[in-house]
């Protein structure tokens, strides 16, 4: 069975409590540079890195399922490649977002439910698109939906009566999940924002449930130029069990720091 990660876990890490007390109590300030106060839609562009830890199963036709675990400091030593790029078309009343995120890991598997030892790489792609409506100044809503695209593969040697005995597989599943969005924001001084965003998905659609939280602190240099910190949450707990060479399982958490840049056009 994974760790998992609970939401009281989540508000009482070190650093998250004070970034979302900030976020919530800071009084709005109007600034012009942050502003959508014109109808003419305006193009963002930001890509981002995030130092990715991993905590999770995932199950690959006969094979037993494979713990792993990801420790964000070592996320480099795993990592092949990664991509990762937001856009985001607004006016002073909606939003239209894109959200590409690619990755692919080679973790050593745990020993855990009958394995002894082996690898398991995941491949890795979401794409978010949503639309959101603006409700007042500090608030969005909006409904949208995530593309998973994802390949696991494990090489392992499992416990059976007569030893230990090398077995290998690899699946790809494609699913979308449905989401509700909310999204927060705060402008100080002109100069800073502060930004929470969240979602809940899945429904049995494609994941049996999925949620996402993300808050953000910015500061704009320039009318093109922005700077960005954050943190992210997903987790996605998949479950395509219908049996034999078929059987796909993808129950994971993935979260970590990001840094950000914002480009404003």
């Amino acid at each position: 069975m994974k760790k998992q990660l609970t939401f009281k876990k989540i508000i009482t890490s070190h650093w998250l409590v004070p970034a979302l007390c900030c976020l919530l109590s800071v009084h709005h300030t109007s600034a012009q540079i942050y502003n959508d106060s014109s109808k003419k839609f305006k193009v963002y562009l930001e890509p981002y890195i995030m130092f990715t830890s991993m905590s999770g199963t995932t199950g690959i036709g006969i094979l037993p399922n494979t713990f792993i675990c990801v420790p964000a400091g070592e996320v480099f030593s795993y990592l092949k490649i990664g991509g990762m790029l937001y856009g985001e078309v607004h006016n002073d009343q909606l939003a239209f977002t894109s959200d590409l995120f690619y990755a692919n890991l080679t973790q050593d598997a745990s020993g855990k439910n009958g394995v002894l030892n082996g690898t398991a790489t995941l491949k890795q792609f979401w794409w978010e698109l949503e639309g959101l409506y603006r409700i007042n100044s500090w608030l969005e809503f909006g409904a949208g939906a995530r593309i998973n695209n994802i390949t696991a593969s494990a090489d392992i040697s499992v416990i059976t009566p007569g030893g230990g005995v090398n077995m290998s597989s690899s699946k790809s599943n494609t699913w979308v999940d449905p989401l509700l969005v909310t999204r927060l924001k705060k402008v100080v001084n002109e100069k800073w924002l502060f930004q929470l965003r969240a979602d809940i998905g899945g429904f049995g659609v494609g994941s049996q449930f999925a949620w996402q939280l993300q808050p953000d602190i910015f500061y704009r240099v320039s009318k093109l130029l922005q700077f960005g910190l954050g943190y992210r949450i997903i987790s996605m707990d998949y479950n395509n069990d219908s049996g034999g060479g078929d059987r796909f399982i993808y129950d994971m958490d993935e979260y970590g720091p990001q840094i950000k840049i914002g480009l404003n056009f």
